[in-house]
């Protein structure tokens, strides 16, 4: 039970810290600490000029490696899931790995490929912690729903693409490469010019991808409704939801001129999308599996 709280804790540290992140970056204060790991020389720098928002995010992310560490180290001592053990230290991993790629970024002034490729890191130790999080969960899910596992999955890969995408366009500024034209670039479908070009492929792209998430969500959906498994429900028809409310907020931010916290808000709605479908696709059987969601596994010790 307490390697489960400390799991759910650690998931909340970590979405708390991609949506400060995403305020540095849309609020320009990236680089408002441009050495690492201190900022401007110190461990207590003078707050102004971008520096309270980048040094808080950098004290965040901290406070998530602490988290991450502990909890690697709690399965690693009381689980003896073979599973469990995997996913807490692919989250260290991951966490290092993201750590290494946030300091390039910054130390050579955030080049694209290390800027997005940080991104990219963030939102897989998200889902990794999430699937740590399901297998640490103490008491059996509801039975779990058989049928189209495969097409949620394949629709969580596809928003994760999504999401990775919109930070080459965001990292490249590429925001505004069509101006404030919400459906075309310049009158055209296609456009000239290579940033507006990258722009329209994230919009055609959250296209698909929409259509994606409402194929892969609506039998679940209703085969939930009809077992009365409402946790599942909530989870398929969330993520619908999420992406169209997605999508508007991506148009608004466009019409108000990509405002700081929009832009923000924009990335927090995609790692909520991501979760949301990290989450239901856990809770699905595999064809031909009538097992309920339990975990297959014995405790350590039974303090765990």
């Amino acid at each position: 039970m307490r390697a489960y709280r400390l799991s759910l804790v650690t998931v909340g540290a970590t979405f708390a810290l991609l949506l400060l992140g995403g305020t540095v970056q849309a609020s320009g204060s990236a680089l408002a600490c441009p050495d690492w790991p201190l900022c401007r020389g110190g461990i207590f720098p003078l707050l102004g000029g971008g520096v309270a928002a980048a040094w808080g995010h950098r004290l965040a992310a901290m406070a998530v490696g602490i988290l991450t560490v502990g909890l690697c180290a709690f399965v690693l001592r009381r689980e003896s899931d073979a599973q469990a053990r995997l996913l807490a230290v692919a989250a260290v991993v991951l966490l290092a790995a993201q750590a290494a790629l946030g300091a390039v970024s910054v130390l050579a002034a955030l080049p694209l490929l290390a800027a997005a490729g940080h991104l990219a890191l963030s939102m897989l130790f998200l889902a990794v912690l999430l699937a740590l999080a399901s297998r640490l969960r103490p008491a059996p899910a509801p039975g779990r729903l058989t049928g189209r596992r495969g097409l949620v999955g394949a629709a969580t890969a596809a928003t994760y693409g999504l999401l990775v995408l919109g930070g080459l366009v965001r990292y490249a500024g590429a925001g505004l490469a069509c101006g404030d034209d919400i459906t075309l670039c310049a009158g055209g479908a296609w456009p000239a010019a290579g940033l507006a070009q990258l722009h329209m492929l994230h919009r055609y792209s959250a296209i698909a991808v929409g259509v994606l998430v409402i194929a892969a969500t609506l039998r679940p959906a209703m085969a939930s409704l009809r077992r009365g498994a409402m946790e599942q429900a909530v989870l398929a028809f969330a993520a619908p939801a999420l992406l169209f409310l997605q999508i508007g907020l991506g148009q608004l931010s466009i019409l108000a001129q990509l405002p700081a916290s929009l832009s923000a808000l924009h990335l927090a709605l995609g790692a909520l999308l991501l979760a949301d479908l990290v989450a239901l696709y856990l809770s699905l059987a595999p064809a031909g599996e009538g097992a309920p969601a339990g975990r297959p596994r014995r405790l350590a010790t039974a303090a765990s």
